[in-house]
């Protein structure tokens, strides 16, 4: 699922922060300042921060994935291109 709702505001902020790295810090920053993000679903007593980080790591994770499949048929399309182009040239 791509939400390119948030694109513009994202990109600016990027542009802003200058880098990756500053752009998660304030995305992080603020998940820890304005909401309940690191102490957890009430409930979750002690084990907050570690819930999370697993939830970070999780949504990460799935975009690797997302994009490695991206990359992957990426990869085909450009095989099976080249493959045609070869194809074309020998019956020339």
């Amino acid at each position: 699922m791509d939400d390119e709702r948030f694109d513009g505001l994202y990109l600016n902020v990027a542009q802003q922060a200058r880098g990756i790295e500053p752009l998660l810090d304030t995305v992080f920053s603020f998940l820890r300042r304005k909401t309940d993000f690191f102490s957890g679903p009430p409930g979750s007593g002690d084990n907050g921060t570690q819930i999370a980080m697993e939830k970070v790591n999780e949504v990460l994770q799935k975009h690797a994935k997302i994009y490695q499949d991206q990359q992957q048929q990426q990869k085909k399309k450009q095989t099976k291109k080249n493959e045609i182009n070869s194809a074309r040239c020998v019956t020339l």
